[in-house]
Parts: C-alpha cells; sequence; structure tokens
C-alpha cells in the first residue's frame, strides 16, 4: 500500500503545482477559453492533459486493487 500513498502524494503535489500555474501566469491566458473551440491547439493540449490525467487515476485504481485482491487472500490482512 505504501506504493500507492507515494503515487498519491506525486498527484497531490502535481495538482498543487498545476492549480498554482492555472491562478497565475496561466490565469490571464485561460480567459480567452480557446481550450473549448475544438479546432484550436488548446483544446488539443487540453484533452491530451486531460487524458494523462485519467490514466494516472485508473492506474492508481488499478495497482489498489491489485493490492486489495492480495489482501484478501490471507484472512487475518483482511480482518485486520
Amino acid at each position: 500500500m505504501e506504493f500507492a500513498g507515494a503515487d498519491l502524494n506525486v498527484l497531490r503535489l502535481r495538482l498543487a503545482g498545476l492549480g498554482a500555474e492555472l491562478d497565475g501566469r496561466w490565469a490571464e491566458k485561460l480567459d480567452a477559453q480557446l481550450h473549448l473551440d475544438h479546432d484550436t491547439s488548446e483544446s488539443a493540449y487540453w484533452h491530451a492533459g486531460y487524458h494523462q490525467a485519467l490514466a494516472d487515476v485508473l492506474s492508481l485504481i488499478a495497482q489498489r486493487a491489485t493490492f486489495d485482491s492480495a489482501d484478501k487472500s490471507n484472512l487475518r490482512l483482511a480482518v485486520g
């Protein structure tokens, strides 16, 4: 489980860093909302970033499911 915790910490740090950038130097660029126009480079980059975020989350969920199913094979671990 420690590995999943480390991955979650990395994601939390990424989230904090991106949030700071979005509130800071990128805030003015986001005002134009170009990422909403499907034929723009901004839209492609937004979707690429969202795709990567979903891949990261699915990877963490899959790792957790692997750890959880491994833990259930040992009744002492499942109970305690």
